[in-house]
């Protein structure tokens, strides 16, 4: 087996980030090359971190990763990690939290043990706050020459590296609090000794500058973008790319992943398949020829384990698309989008009186293709009833599987008020700036008040008086809700659509994949208990809040989320369908979510198999046959769900899915 000799000259940086759309191989490639680093410079001390809650790391290397590094047993340069983020904020607390504690109780006037609770609530956004502080704290500490990251897909990517100036801004906020208290000593004592709290802020900042400098220097860090040769990941990617360049964090380069090199033995349908990647491939190099290129070959059997992960990073090398690409074979496009064989279909579930399906799994399985070929069949077979379909994924793909399949317009886009893209079928994609500052609105600035002590004293003082403690400091804290929050909220505003018997009659969920989805779906028990901790203040200080309508509006927000909770968890109400494609990493994770949906109570009575290949006629198509039967056979043996087969489409609009889907 031939290797390279040295690793890719941009893989020199402390900080190396492997990102992409869901499922197009970001783990695997962030593996291999990661061994291949470590083997050709075993000098260099590697550190492999998956910053994904649902990580695959383990089922890639095939060993058990936990929160401990450990060593690769052949390359002991090397070692792997998945971070756990309640393990790392427990950790936090021990060595930050006492200062914390002691800033927040200086900068309001509740008492310490009034506000120790928040520790142990569910944090929105947490994962990728601690990965931030955990990665800013192994290379300030210099445990490691480099970092290189598996990370969640590209919307969580996006938001992972916009908590630097998070941290910023609430590192301000909790300096105004700092200065008040050395203005108040002073004034008290006539001078100030600095104290923890200066030495933990003063280390926070250093240590975030530090970060912050790494993160957009072009010789410490890089991003790699991994894609797959396919209409919705090349307009993912374009995204992505654009994104990146605004906040001007390096791009080491784009790597393109299951790319079908030619062979004359290729069955027609495999050339047409080559045909319509190589004129992907063609745009590719045009939209995006600034950044390096690198494409990796369709691999017969799943690159998983160290010899197949070495051989994998041996066929890697620089893109060229091919000058012209073969004229397609309509007569297999037209076969490939026939009707259904024999097998499991999806019920209507407009008929059995679902009000919500969700969709999910693992990302690049078919997620959204899914959801909207749901909505769309069953509005289309009932056209009486009004179906909208939603996604809540940061990294929206909604509209581009509507526009392939010619329900928008090329110029059209989908945002926070539902379209109207047929006569009984709306569409809309979650703005989640939008809904957050509704939230800051309705909730975080009067939360703020409080805190900050803005109270009506007693009958005899000025109305509105404002207490010592500072209302700006707590403004601007508020005002920066943790990553992770918009999704909180838009569950309430599902609740709100779903409760309601106008306008919607159902209401189908494109939700973000496996671990961001799963946090979403217990969010309504983690929202219980931030609002339980809000109203216990409000009552325990109720004679100086002056707004007193605000238990009021927390008990209006508790009811809300106690319904969602009882919406979700009613098998009338709620429908889980779980996503996943023929692949065994893809079943490992898949079975993780199963069992979580049943820790949950959440209906989930059918799995959709997508993207199985049929056909035989040449060597790699019986090669991927034979692995994909394996994986169904396996699946039909470890879950009692429903299995919805639908095969490898060349054209997977939502019509020909739907006729997979349904019956």
């Amino acid at each position: 087996m031939k290797l390279p000799s040295q690793p890719l000259p941009i893989l020199e940086g402390s900080l190396l980030l492997f990102s992409g759309k869901g499922g197009v191989g970001k783990t695997t490639l962030a593996c291999a090359l990661a061994r291949q680093l470590a083997r050709t410079q075993p000098d260099r001390r590697l550190l492999l971190i998956s910053t994904d809650p649902a990580h695959s790391l383990g089922d890639v290397l095939r060993l058990a990763v936990t929160d401990q590094p450990q060593p690769l047993a052949d390359l002991p340069n090397l070692q792997v990690r998945s971070l756990d983020a309640q393990t790392l904020l427990q950790s936090f607390r021990a060595t930050s939290g006492e200062a914390l504690e002691l800033i927040a109780e200086r900068g309001s006037w509740f008492e310490r043990q009034d506000l120790l609770p928040v520790w142990d609530l569910d944090w929105p956004g947490l994962d990728e706050l601690m990965a931030v502080l955990e990665v800013n704290r192994l290379l300030a500490a210099a445990e490691a020459d480099t970092v290189i990251l598996d990370t969640a897909p590209t919307g969580h990517t996006l938001r992972l590296l916009d908590l630097p100036d998070f941290l910023d801004n609430l590192l301000a906020s909790l300096e105004l609090f700092q200065a008040k208290h050395r203005e108040l000593s002073t004034a008290l004592t006539g001078s100030y000794r600095p104290d923890q709290t200066d030495q933990f802020l003063a280390q926070m900042q250093a240590q975030l500058s530090s970060g912050r400098d790494r993160l957009t220097h072009q010789g410490q860090s890089a991003v790699w973008l991994v894609l797959t040769p396919e209409q919705l990941s090349l307009m993912e990617t374009r995204r992505f790319c654009a994104a990146l360049e605004r906040r001007r964090v390096p791009i080491g380069g784009l790597i393109v992943n299951q790319v079908i090199l030619p062979d004359l033995s290729l069955s027609p349908l495999l050339r047409v398949r080559r045909a319509q990647q190589q004129q992907i491939l063609q745009i590719l190099a045009a939209d995006l020829k600034l950044y390096a290129l690198w494409q990796v070959p369709l691999q017969l059997a799943e690159p998983l384990g160290e010899a197949a992960l070495d051989q994998l990073i041996a066929q890697l090398e620089p893109l060229v698309p091919a000058t012209q690409a073969a004229e397609p074979f309509p007569s297999l496009l037209a076969a490939a989008a026939e009707g259904p064989g024999s097998g499991e279909r999806l019920p209507d579930f407009l008929a059995e009186g679902k009000r919500l399906i969700v969709v999910g799994g693992k990302g690049g399985v078919g997620k959204t293709t899914t959801a909207a070929a749901v909505a769309y069949h069953l509005a289309q077979s009932q056209p009486q009833a009004r179906v909208l379909v939603a996604s809540i994924d940061p990294a929206h793909s909604l509209g581009d599987a509507l526009r392939e399949s010619g329900l928008l317009g090329p110029e059209q886009g989908l945002g926070q008020e539902p379209l109207n893209i047929l006569p009984n079928l709306w569409a809309q994609e979650i703005d989640s700036e939008q809904i957050l500052e509704e939230f800051r609105r309705d909730y975080l600035r009067s939360i703020a008040a409080m805190l900050a002590g803005e109270a009506q004293l007693s009958a005899g003082d000025q109305a509105g008086a404002t207490l010592q403690y500072d209302p700006v400091a707590w403004q601007k804290l508020l005002d920066l809700p943790p990553p992770g929050l918009d999704e909180v909220m838009a569950l309430l505003a599902i609740t709100q659509t779903t409760a309601q018997s106008e306008p919607y009659d159902l209401v189908v969920l494109d939700t973000a994949p496996t671990g961001h989805l799963l946090r979403f779906l217990q969010m309504p028990q983690a929202l219980e208990g931030w609002i339980g901790m809000a109203l216990r203040l409000w009552l325990k200080y109720r004679q100086m809040v002056a707004e007193s309508d605000l238990a009021q509006r927390l008990r209006g927000l508790l009811l809300q989320v106690r319904a969602l909770q009882r919406q979700l968890q009613s098998p009338e109400h709620t429908e889980f369908i779980s996503v996943m494609t023929p692949e065994q990493a893809v079943l490992a994770e898949t079975q993780r979510l199963l069992q979580e949906l049943d820790t949950l109570a959440i209906c989930h009575r059918f799995i959709v198999l997508n993207r199985l290949w049929q056909d035989r006629s040449d060597a790699m198509g019986l090669a991927l046959n034979d692995r994909h039967q394996r994986v169904a056979a396996h699946l039909g043996q470890v879950t009692e769900q429903r299995i919805v087969t639908v095969p490898f489409l060349e054209q997977a609009t939502l019509m020909a899915m739907a006729t997979h889907l349904f019956k």
